[in-house]
């Protein structure tokens, strides 16, 4: 197993194809977004772990000290041969307390989880609704209230950093987002200004829908946030509105969005908004000693 800090652009070429391959096979992508970055961008913190070589690559792992949350996946080829769970025990071997994601919590990563003694410690919801341009979302109420804008840049990312580490804190990735993932994110092809919707008030910015575009009919409901001293005016609701109404415009006929099963306000909000279950999250963690002998295969 070969284990680095950063990838050469050959090694990262070789993760994505591998990850291409177990997302056709399994149909949900074994990375997140953050992790595909990473696959190009050096992050003290990070680690890459590979199976095989860059012609051969059989699985990989990543592990990302900022989130204390890892990744893995293997060759849909070369399962059921021990390789998971190799990657499983260097990952814990390597970090003090390891987390792995399992992307739509399918049955082999359950299973690779409870032969190690591993077990549910979040979960993230992945809803979706259809996105009709006549009738996107319902009507806004209390708009009146709020100017809505468009993101600029040069005047709007300092407000937009110190209101999203406000309606974020204490959450373990998106309160720690920042200028430099601002601007990471902004360099991707599918970031528009337009789609970053701000909310003003007479106190400042209070609000913002980031809106983002996979293809040209699906859409996602990206971040929503809102300033601790707006809450309960309707806020959330009125940009959730605006967002749809803006992916609609663009032609979105789908919209996709991800949260954490244990923000009941904003599930409650998304499921009154039309939204309904397509797949969940979850994340594992260690939660007792592993009970197969070693060397049993994932």
């Amino acid at each position: 197993m070969l284990i680095l800090e950063e990838l050469s652009d050959a090694q990262a070429e070789a993760v994505a194809h591998l990850a291409a391959l177990v997302a056709a096979a399994d149909g949900v992508p074994p990375l997140n977004e953050e992790a595909t970055l990473l696959l190009r961008e050096h992050r003290p913190g990070t680690r890459h772990m590979l199976l095989g070589g860059e012609d051969q690559l059989v699985g990989y792992a990543q592990s990302d000290a900022r989130y204390t949350s890892a990744q893995l996946f293997v060759h849909p080829d070369q399962r059921c041969k021990g390789l998971g769970s190799r990657l499983l025990e260097e990952l814990a071997a390597q970090t003090p307390t390891p987390a792995l994601w399992a992307f739509g919590d399918l049955p082999a990563a359950r299973a690779l989880a409870q032969r190690h003694g591993w077990g549910a410690v979040r979960e993230l919801l992945v809803l979706e609704r259809p996105l009709d341009s006549g009738n996107p979302g319902e009507a806004a109420t209390r708009q009146e209230d709020f100017r809505l804008t468009g993101f600029d840049p040069p005047t709007d990312a300092e407000a937009f950093l110190a209101l999203n580490a406000a309606a974020f804190a204490g959450h373990p990735e998106q309160g720690q987002f920042s200028l430099e993932d601002l601007q990471q994110r902004m360099a991707e092809p599918w970031f528009d200004p337009a789609g970053l919707i701000l909310a003003w008030d007479a106190d400042g910015l209070a609000g913002f829908h980031w809106t983002k575009r996979h293809s040209a009919e699906l859409g996602e409901v990206y971040v929503i946030a809102t300033a601790p001293r707006v809450r309960g005016r309707g806020l959330g609701s009125v940009l959730l509105a605006a967002g749809l109404e803006h992916l609609a415009r663009l032609g979105c006929r789908r919209v996709l969005l991800y949260v954490d099963s244990a923000n009941t306000s904003a599930v409650e909000m998304y499921l009154h908004g039309g939204f309904g279950l397509a797949k969940s999250d979850v994340c594992y963690a260690p939660t007792q000693p592993p009970h197969l002998p070693q060397g049993a295969p994932s």
